[in-house]
């Protein structure tokens, strides 16, 4: 997840994480660039049958077709992005994606992928929502919900579309009635029985302070996630196990964002993501008999698809994906996704564990204010960036913002979704049963 400006409790970080940057004075080279940009932006659109046009959206297409990966690094909780990557897809599956990397972990992902495939998602996944309250980020969002049916049905109905690449920041409930579900016998029932008890327990007590560093996955009590290993005693490779770890590993990286060490969470975090990405990546596809190296899409927040140092400062998965295309000959392409300059997005809100409209993440920051200046007002606008590389390397470009010069370089396009929407939520409030 990308990171979002400080308007609720520090802790909240950990669910969404924030970007650092603040705004600057408009840098030497700004004339330089809004020239280069005026030459190298597109529009593009989705029409009422989700499908992709205009001239940047071509652009999109024919790049993702050349690529083994496409990374889609967004501003989460804006309503059109879903859209966006919906229509990208749909393009993309006849030339061989047939997976979705998401931000949750790998059971919820299998889960969601499952409910997906129902005759009617949409009512399975507000069930899901409504069973293990919150749910995920951001799959708890209606226009969220809908990509995952659409891309579902796109990559072949098959129950291997999504891949769950990241830790679960508010989906213990989920992990836990899962555990329960899959307990090998009357001992590791009962221990599943008492960590929910615990879980739902602690989520009560949260959402009565409006403090979500009190849930379990942040503060899970390390005897009973002890008591857990012990009693399922799960064999390598294991749905149990897959579960323990992932549970383990949130447990981990949230702790260390609440005692304050924010660089070691975010760093802890990345390397999760790349080993499980890995996981996927080989488990799936071994040796080319089974079909070769996978084409992937990736939907994450920006920060993660970036390609180098991340606006957290670590390497994430935009810089394995781009490596590991490489090595095999291939490609990976890279776009940034960001409301218009009006929007809103929907930001967590620590009141209801649900989401509430936020001013948008992007455009008080310096870096950002050209693209706005120079993006359609009614359209939406995609900034090829590509050809500004060997400008900025030649000094054709002038001088540029640290933060400028990290997205053109880490970025192959930006888009900006102009005339968006915060995102809706599935479910309004907690279902107290």
């Amino acid at each position: 997840m990308t990171l979002l400006r400080l308007t609720v409790p520090a802790v909240l970080l950990a669910v969404v994480p924030a970007l650092t940057a603040r705004a600057q004075a408009a840098p030497a080279g700004d004339s330089a660039l809004r020239a280069a940009l005026v030459q190298r932006r597109a529009t593009l659109s989705v029409d009422s049958a989700g499908r992709i046009g205009g001239a940047g959206g071509a652009m999109l297409v024919d790049a993702g077709r050349r690529a083994q990966f496409f990374l889609v690094g967004e501003e989460h909780g804006v309503a059109e992005n879903p859209r966006l990557v919906e229509a990208l897809f749909r393009a993309l599956a006849p030339a061989g994606y047939r997976h979705l990397a998401i931000e949750t972990g790998d059971a919820v992902a299998a889960e969601l992928n499952r409910r997906a495939l129902a005759a009617d998602p949409k009512a399975e996944l507000i069930g899901f929502v409504t069973e293990h309250y919150p749910g995920v980020p951001f799959y708890n969002l209606l226009e969220e919900a809908h990509l995952l049916a659409s891309v579902v049905e796109a990559g072949g109905r098959r129950p291997d579309v999504l891949w769950g690449l990241d830790y679960d920041v508010m989906a213990d409930r989920y992990a836990l009635r899962r555990l329960r579900a899959i307990a090998p016998n009357a001992a590791a029932r009962s221990a599943a029985d008492r960590a929910l008890a615990v879980g739902d327990s602690m989520l009560r007590a949260a959402l009565a302070a409006g403090n979500p560093a009190t849930v379990f996955s942040f503060a899970g009590p390390g005897p009973v996630v002890a008591e857990l290993r012990r009693a399922y005693a799960p064999a390598s490779g294991s749905e149990a196990e897959r579960i323990l770890d992932n549970v383990d590993e949130t447990l981990r990286i949230n702790r260390l964002w609440v005692e304050g060490r924010g660089y070691d969470s975010n760093v802890a975090r990345s390397q999760y993501l790349k080993r499980q990405f890995m996981r996927y990546y080989r488990g799936y596809y071994p040796s080319a008999a089974i079909g070769g190296a996978p084409r992937v899409m990736l939907k994450f927040g920006a920060s993660h698809m970036i390609r180098g140092r991340t606006f957290a400062n670590s390497y994430d998965l935009g810089s394995l994906a781009a490596e590991l295309a490489e090595a095999d000959g291939a490609s990976a392409f890279g776009v940034m996704v960001i409301g218009g300059r009006a929007s809103r997005h929907a930001q967590f809100d620590p009141r209801t564990f649900g989401s509430s409209p936020a001013p948008g993440e992007f455009v008080e920051q310096a870096w950002a204010k050209p693209f706005y200046d120079l993006a359609d007002a009614a359209q939406w606008t995609v900034f090829d960036l590509r050809p500004l590389r060997p400008l900025l390397s030649s000094g054709g470009l002038g001088q540029l913002s640290a933060r400028t010069t990290q997205v053109i370089y880490g970025f192959d396009a930006l888009v900006i979704l102009s005339g968006s929407h915060p995102s809706q939520p599935l479910v309004a409030a907690w279902p107290r049963k």
